[in-house]
């Protein structure tokens, strides 16, 4: 898995980890203020390119002032499901 990510003109590290939240149970989690994300290192590939999805589509939401949707997690869940799909599906779609 990357290391780091550019979202949007804002850099992001991404670690793995054994617990990702101690008070609340969860897969991944976004830090906004240090710009950080975390992955329950304990998944199979897959899951956890779909979790990374998933919270890259809530700093986007957040970058671009869709508050509301950010804290939609039934629907972020969705569209990073879908978007998971596409591209590990197709391949590379754009050129560099």
């Amino acid at each position: 898995m990357i290391k780091q990510i550019n979202i949007l003109g804002v850099s992001y590290t991404i670690e793995e980890v054994d617990t990702v939240n101690k008070t609340n149970p969860r897969r991944g989690e976004i830090n906004y203020l240090t710009n950080e994300i975390k992955i329950d290192k304990n998944m199979p590939a897959s899951l956890k390119e779909q979790v990374l999805m998933h919270e890259i589509l809530h700093a986007v939401f957040d970058l671009i002032g869709l508050d509301k949707l950010s804290e939609d997690e039934k629907k972020v869940q969705s569209i990073a499901t879908a978007l998971h799909h596409v591209f590990s599906y197709n391949g590379p779609i754009f050129s560099s």
